[in-house]
């Protein structure tokens, strides 16, 4: 795309209007055009740091999958540097990630029946879940990226859909017999049946060393040494290890927002800062307030605001860099900033560009929740990890999971999750 966008184009862009192929078009243009970025910064009444942090967001996620890839991915028929770049991609796309869940869950439960009842006779037993569904998908939805189905998840079963249509349909035709003269009926001689082969085993994926406990996932889903756990937290791992990844919680949202880069800090803005909590979800309805010292400071005063910036709690002339509150109420979102003293002024931190501190105490349920797993599977790194990360206590969650890749420091997995929380960190 060489021509400047279109005001038109600008407000389809900003409401996600725009077709897929239009919608890449489009981020690849304003990353490159200061004008179109400049127009579209006006539509946004001026925030740029929402625009950047966009076109930033979409140049982190680069070209997604293609259901090409996707299929041959869970199928296990990638190696080396391709199956090493479609790993790398899911642990990093919050797009192509969940889809590729849904796939190997789509793939475990319904091929099966697909390979013993509704099979065409045309197929042969080694063909990949790529190939079946190409045999009953039309052409054109094969080149739709694998990414746009998030629109519409139903697509994915089309193919199951039209397969069984087609059967039902060829079932529908009355059977023929040939004809043939009667012939004697003669007692058939018995032999003995045969024994029948022992069902063979699921090839195990993953195996982890989880505190005293060896836990395994087979490509069937099936996972072993959790029989103990509650069925939602066996999903929730058994979904971490599928696609080597914790989602992002929920409870972050609206916490944190680079600061903007239109506006310069000074020394002094950079040495004075607050330290945290900080667009972060906290345990302890208590948390300890810490930020960096000022020179020649007499003291520091510290306030904490609700979100409609009414002041809830304010602390006594400090000499030190730390404070604890009152208990706070939990399930709330509060920001938090601290002036210093010096010389008769006040200086405050933060202060713009800096964005503002922002946090959440969790809420009481899910820190009773918290609570018990801690106390009834104090052992397992894997489930500690994966509860933290879902409550959005990351800094808690990546200790869990730093112990978990110690114990198991040849298994990719264990390295993906902790690498994938630190990244949500930052």
């Amino acid at each position: 795309m060489t021509e400047h966008l279109s005001p038109v184009q600008l407000e389809d862009w900003r409401r996600r209007r725009l077709t897929p192929e239009k919608l890449l078009g489009a981020d690849d243009h304003l990353a490159e055009c200061a004008e179109c970025r400049r127009l579209l910064e006006l539509a946004l009444h001026g925030d740029a740091p929402a625009l950047y942090a966009e076109l930033a967001t979409d140049a982190a996620a680069g070209a997604h999958l293609t259901f090409e890839q996707s299929a041959d991915y869970a199928d296990g028929l990638l190696v080396g540097e391709e199956r090493r770049m479609v790993e790398d991609h899911l642990a990093s796309c919050a797009q192509c990630a969940p889809l590729m869940a849904d796939l190997r869950a789509f793939r475990s439960e319904i091929m099966q029946d697909l390979d013993h009842e509704y099979r065409p006779e045309t197929l042969p037993q080694t063909e990949s879940l790529l190939t079946r569904v190409k045999a009953v998908l039309p052409a054109p939805l094969l080149r739709i990226p694998i990414w746009v189905y998030a629109a519409a998840p139903a697509l994915l079963l089309l193919a199951v859909a039209w397969w069984f249509a087609w059967r039902s349909t060829d079932n529908e035709k009355p059977p023929q017999f040939a004809g043939a003269s009667p012939t004697p009926t003669t007692s058939p001689s018995v032999s003995p049946a045969a024994p029948s082969p022992p069902p063979e085993a699921a090839t195990v994926i993953v195996k982890l060393k989880d505190g005293p406990t060896s836990l395994t996932l087979d490509a069937k889903g099936a996972m072993t040494g959790v029989d103990q756990w509650p069925s939602d937290y066996q999903r929730l791992a058994r979904e971490a290890l599928e696609v080597q990844r914790v989602e992002r919680s929920p409870l972050l949202e609206g916490l944190s927002r680079p600061g903007s880069s239109l506006m310069g800090v000074d020394d002094e803005g950079r040495s004075f800062a607050v330290i945290e909590p900080a667009g972060k979800v906290t345990l302890s309805d208590r948390p300890t307030f810490h930020w960096s010292r000022l020179s020649d400071a007499a003291g520091y005063v510290v306030e904490v605001y609700d979100e409609r910036f009414n002041r809830v709690s304010s602390s006594p002339l400090l000499s030190g860099v730390s404070w604890a509150p009152p208990p706070l109420a939990r399930g709330q979102v509060y920001l938090w900033q601290v002036k210093a003293i010096r010389d008769g002024q006040e200086f405050t931190a933060p202060r713009p560009p800096a964005p503002q501190a922002r946090f959440r105490i969790l809420d009481q349920t899910t820190a009773n929740e918290i609570a018990q797993a801690r106390r009834d599977y104090a052992s397992s790194h894997l489930l500690l990890g994966v509860l933290y990360a879902r409550a959005g206590l990351l800094k808690e969650a990546e200790q869990e999971l730093r112990t978990l890749q110690k114990a198991n420091p040849d298994v990719e997995v264990a390295r993906r999750l902790l690498a994938n929380v630190r990244a949500l960190r930052r």
